[in-house]
């Protein structure tokens, strides 16, 4: 065969190809997608990746299966992806976990957080409360940081694992009121608040849709949040840096990912239906209701985000393994 004629089979396989994927697109899905959530039932996570899961199902005239994964402070639902087919029928509703269960010094999981995903959409970002149980005779956030200051290491916080979320706001909040306290580490953030309900552990920093209703319950109180600004919904709760832990301002994002080489036209059909949802002023209220702000990125914008994401997180995660 001669060269010329390669050059000219290889340029029309690929006109060929090229003009397959808008096709591709406009089938797709033609099959129910999977949409792995890293945490139990009940989390900021998985109320806002049901939302989304149940809104594309609307709009695409298709079913996407929510699976949880909890486990390795969210890093397992992160790992499956690395390992799926790039063919849109495996995806992640994932947040700041994606970089910091991988980013640990002692990490087992060994996926590349940048490499290995691309990045679709992202919705919103939001911030933590500091709960304690309604029983607990820690009334403030400075009545909790005096005991700690008093009997270093002996108060027990509870999170969602190592590397996690609610971890890594723990020891940002310690580490500004200098204060040191014991860690116990949850497969998920679920059982976290449920043991700090309970009273197991005296304190948790969480997301609102995992302790909201617990505080309106009547069952946790709220000490402090870990945004700049106090949450709508807890009007009367302090922010962090109030209460003294100067320029505290923790916040996980949360966002559509799917494994590297998915098909371009999928990545641009999935970011519009996503953001299309999230610009929604259904979605929006739901947002607020969890102490959530609408923070939107397309793909291309999201992806170029990936690679600072990777920086911010592994300077935090230094107050992990010190």
């Amino acid at each position: 065969m001669t060269l010329h004629r390669r050059t000219l089979l290889q340029s029309g396989a690929a006109a060929c190809m090229a003009a397959a994927l808008p096709v591709m697109a406009q089938q797709y899905p033609t099959k129910p997608v999977k949409l792995i959530l890293p945490s139990a039932p009940g989390s900021t996570i998985d109320a806002n990746g049901r939302y989304i899961a149940e809104q594309l199902s609307r709009r695409l005239k298709a079913t996407f299966v929510i699976d949880n994964r909890a486990g390795a402070g969210g890093g397992i639902g992160s790992d499956i992806i690395a390992k799926s087919a790039a063919d849109g029928y495996s995806l992640l509703f994932g947040g700041t976990t994606h970089f910091t269960t991988r980013l640990l010094p002692d990490s087992a999981l060994t996926y590349d957080p940048v490499k290995e995903f691309v990045a679709i959409a992202k919705v919103s970002s939001g911030s933590l409360a500091l709960v304690v149980p309604t029983e607990s005779p820690y009334k403030t956030a400075r009545d909790l940081v005096a005991a700690m200051k008093a009997k270093p290491g002996d108060v027990t916080y509870g999170t969602g694992g190592n590397g996690s979320t609610s971890h890594l706001c723990t020891l940002m909040f310690n580490d500004l009121m200098q204060t040191r306290a014991q860690h116990v580490a949850y497969k998920s953030n679920t059982q976290a608040v449920t043991d700090t309900v309970g009273g197991q552990v005296a304190y948790t920093w969480q997301g609102g849709a995992g302790v909201l209703p617990l505080i309106k319950a009547g069952r946790l109180r709220a000490l402090a949040v870990s945004s700049r600004a106090r949450w709508e919904t807890l009007p009367d709760v302090p922010t962090a840096q109030e209460v003294g832990a100067a320029g505290m301002d923790m916040a996980s994002w949360m966002g559509l990912i799917g494994p590297a080489g998915l098909p371009s036209p999928i990545i641009q059909m999935l970011s519009d239906e996503t953001l299309q949802i999230a610009r929604t002023p259904e979605y929006k209220e739901f947002a607020v209701k969890q102490g959530m702000d609408l923070d939107l990125m397309d793909h291309k914008a999201f992806q170029a985000s990936m690679a600072g994401e990777q920086v911010k997180w592994k300077r935090l995660l230094a107050l992990a393994s010190s």
